[in-house]
């Protein structure tokens, strides 16, 4: 077997796991508002089990009735009502041949009021969250030790939905790491101060899950870094190892992070894959129990070369298989090219920001597996005609062509991806070209008709006559019209990316801060001699996911672009841009003007469309500009619309 590392049995504590990839615990919002278990939640995880990971571990269930939640769609484990939709949830895990954890969480400060009923959020120390900005009461001795309580009752209660193990939520910020960080503990009894004080929570409630259920096993969510200033570091952090391997911990999943490091928990795509499994390989230094690491990896070359190396024992999976449930079977298989990769947009995090659940840009069963698992065929020959080959039209076709639809693909250039090709050419964009070259791959398998260079005529649509007509058309590039002036050095953001004009050691200036903008800013300034971006809204890359648009800002900073915002571009002339700011007129000095202005919907097919076929659907940026998210999302959920009129 090609990837023989990452398919070794191994044991956890006593228990027997089939392989060493484990599905990280991800906040889902799946579940109800009640906290009780969903049968969304159910399909999530049974799709990734049905996958092939080793071991499942549930998503962070928190132990507190409502304060210590940290959404409205998070899972309780409260209170004994809970055990019967748990237990369904464990056990429809386990048909599939994975193990299963369940994360014991309370949230500590990173909440908010409204969140938790109305009551002020508690925390060690009377310490705000700069990023909640909400002021926490400090929790009397005795609530503390009613908290250690909870725990042990949640683990108890864990064990009787049938889990074989459960892990404490001690990383990212939330209450168990803020006892641990002296930046967030100031306590004066004993659970602050010393490092032997502030793990003292931690340990008193693995001591009591072990009293309480010794047949459980244990994992450790643990900060080895919190990458904060006065945060918990490594030194003490690998004592803290030491101290639970000690108590009887089964193994420590490493992670790092708070809310206040910014994007140190959940990374933006800019950072290096695997880049942080040097915590775990420090913490297998001095400790004997099972270690785990993860974080941005991605492929199972990495995977398995990181087990291969003793620098961890087991892999977590996150926003991996979110983003391909079968990436286990699919690396078994050695089937690598198939595998549908992430490409770190980190909408998945945002809609969970959002308060909304998690959701996939590349994946758009990811949350909806009730809904396009259940594959409804189209009994009469049908043919449909996708016109536009971009990710909306590749995923349309793909959707028509398994709900049984003949089906033709039309673009009129050489190559299939629409603006694909063109978003991955900023920094730390190339997984964009992946995916493209995955669907790419998918539409090859699947029996789907691909016609390049083919312009799709009026004469074109009569001989073929489908009965179903998409238009996947996309969008173009559009600018506002400015009166008068030279613009006879004004260029569209999407030449820039498609290399037809050289701006190097030039001083450009980009109008339009959009997430295309600021995106053409950075990747013209390593060469370029300056770069000016024009927006005139307060913010730059306000659509942008906050993860990826804080590095893009940090870089873009680093980089020493000029952001100007709340302005508006008056006049261009030769070499110069004539702006209107709040504090009066500025004229910019610009060799080149990009124009990073939006698009606009081409859909001229439309009406003519509507005489050619029974069915006439418009998605995409055809429809309205949006992102990749939508494109992808509206092009299957086509399968599923035309088998409800045909089927």
């Amino acid at each position: 077997m090609k990837f023989s590392e990452l398919f070794k049995p191994a044991y956890i504590g006593k228990l027997w796991v089939r392989n060493r990839i484990i599905m990280a615990p991800m906040a889902t919002n799946y579940a109800y508002t009640n906290g009780e278990v969903s049968e969304a939640l159910i399909a999530h995880y049974v799709s990734r089990a049905r996958g092939g990971v080793g071991a499942v571990i549930v998503e962070a269930a928190c132990v507190t009735e409502d304060i210590g939640k940290e959404g409205f769609g998070q899972l309780q484990i409260s209170h004994p009502r809970f055990v019967m939709g748990l237990s369904r949830l464990n056990e429809a895990i386990k048909a599939y041949g994975s193990r299963t954890f369940i994360q014991l969480f309370h949230a500590g400060r990173q909440t908010t009021s409204a969140i938790c009923g109305g009551q002020q959020p508690v925390a060690p120390s009377g310490i705000s969250c700069s990023i909640m900005k909400e002021l926490p009461r400090e929790l009397t001795t005795l609530e503390v030790k009613q908290i250690v309580n909870k725990f042990s009752e949640a683990a108890l209660y864990a064990c009787r939905a049938g889990f074989d193990g459960v892990e404490l939520h001690a990383a990212h910020g939330y209450l168990i790491n803020q006892f641990l960080s002296p930046r967030t503990n100031q306590r004066l009894d004993e659970y602050g101060g010393s490092l032997e004080n502030r793990q003292r929570f931690l340990l008193e409630i693995v001591n009591e899950i072990k009293e309480i259920v010794p047949e459980m096993t244990i994992s450790v969510r643990l900060n080895i870094d919190d990458f904060t200033q006065g945060g918990l570091q490594l030194e003490e952090s690998l004592k803290v190892c030491r101290n639970l391997e000690k108590a009887g911990v089964d193994i420590i999943n490493c992670s790092s992070g708070t809310y206040e490091s910014g994007l140190k928990s959940i990374e933006p795509a800019s950072y290096q894959e695997g880049w942080r499994v040097y915590l775990a390989e420090a913490v297998k230094k001095v400790v004997n129990i099972p270690v785990m690491t993860g974080g941005m990896i991605r492929s199972p070359e990495f995977a398995n070369q990181v087990l291969a190396n003793k620098q961890a024992d087991f892999i977590f999976l996150g926003r991996s298989l979110l983003a391909d449930p079968e990436w286990v079977s699919k690396a078994r298989q050695d089937k690598v090219r198939d595998i549908r990769p992430c490409i770190s947009c980190n909408q998945c995090i945002e809609n969970n920001f959002k308060g909304q659940g998690v959701r996939c840009t590349v994946n758009p069963v990811t949350g909806r597996e009730n809904i396009f698992l259940k594959k409804a065929e189209i009994k009469q020959s049908a043919r449909a005609v996708v016109i536009g080959g971009g990710p909306a039209g590749m995923q349309a076709a793909l959707s028509l062509r398994r709900h049984g639809l003949e089906v033709i693909l039309y673009d009129r250039e050489p190559y299939l991806g629409g603006f694909m090709a063109l978003a991955a050419v900023p920094p730390h964009k190339k997984r964009v070209v992946a995916w493209r070259d995955y669907m790419v791959r998918e539409l090859d398998q699947s029996g789907v008709e691909v016609s390049l260079n083919n312009h799709v005529t009026r004469d074109l649509l009569m001989r073929i006559k489908p009965d179903v007509l998409v238009l996947a058309t996309g969008a173009e590039a559009t600018h506002p019209f400015i009166e008068g002036g030279d613009h006879s050095t004004c260029i569209e953001a999407v030449d820039v990316l498609a290399g037809k004009v050289d701006l190097s050691a030039q001083e450009v200036v980009v109008i339009g801060g959009g997430s295309t903008g600021c995106e053409v800013a950075e990747f013209l300034s390593s060469s370029s001699k300056r770069i000016t971006i024009v927006e005139r809204e307060s913010f730059l890359a306000a659509e942008m996911e906050r993860k990826n648009r804080r590095a893009l800002m940090n870089r873009l900073g680093e980089a020493g672009v000029e952001k100007i915002t709340d302005a508006e571009v008056m006049e261009i002339k030769a070499n110069q841009v004539h702006i209107a700011t709040a504090a009066g007129e500025r004229i910019l000095k610009a060799d080149y003007v990009v124009w990073a202005t939006g698009f606009k919907p081409r859909n001229e097919l439309f009406r003519v469309g509507q005489e050619m076929a029974a069915h006439v659907f418009l998605i995409g940026d055809a429809l309205k500009v949006r992102g990749f998210r939508e494109a992808i999302l509206e092009g299957e959920m086509l399968g599923i619309t035309v088998a409800g009129l045909m089927g």
